[in-house]
């Protein structure tokens, strides 16, 4: 892959975007959830630098949590990736399981997948670096795990007539800022 697929590059620009994890179909057919990573700004000028240069695969961190908002779900999924010891690439993506497939199907394709495949492209979106990660029995049981307690969350919420991912979305997106150097 030469540069992200078009749908994920229009939809990260539009949205302001640097990080996505999103269901894609490769060559063999199989729909997988995979991270796209948009490293194009002043403040990754040197993770840029070191995934251009590197030939293996970088140390990375998984981790994930449900916040469980009054109005619905958020799960947040947040991927650090060693570039640099002291100031590391972070992104996090949330996705509120009950606002539709596509965010449903990301948790529920991580549960299963063996294997993460992870993009890095500069601000054109073309691909500068490539990998993939093994994900053990364990990580996939926990974002089974995740997918679980936010649907269990959302359907009480729904049945007392308070579920509004859309709110719960943007509520917890207000929180974020942007990373400064």
């Amino acid at each position: 892959m030469d540069k992200f697929p078009l749908q994920i590059a229009q939809g990260m620009h539009d949205s302001g975007a640097m990080i996505t994890c999103v269901p894609v179909q490769f060559d063999n057919g199989e729909w997988e959830s995979a991270v796209f990573f948009e490293v194009g700004g002043k403040q990754s000028r040197e993770d840029r630098r070191v995934l251009r240069k590197i030939k293996t695969a970088l140390p990375v961190t998984l981790e994930g949590e449900v916040i469980s908002h009054a109005n619905g779900s958020i799960v947040m999924l947040r991927f650090e990736v060693l570039t640099n010891k002291s100031n590391p690439l972070v992104g996090e993506v949330l996705l509120a399981p009950g606002l539709g497939n596509t965010q449903f199907d990301t948790l529920k394709l991580l549960s299963e997948q063996r294997q993460l495949r992870w993009y890095f492209g500069d601000a054109n979106y073309s691909v500068i670096h490539s990998q993939q990660t093994t994900l053990f029995d364990h990580e996939r049981q926990g974002y089974a795990d995740l997918l679980s307690e936010a649907v269990t969350h959302d359907a009480l919420l729904r049945v007392t007539g308070k579920y509004n991912a859309t709110s719960a979305i943007e509520e917890v997106c207000s929180n974020y800022a942007f990373r400064q150097d």
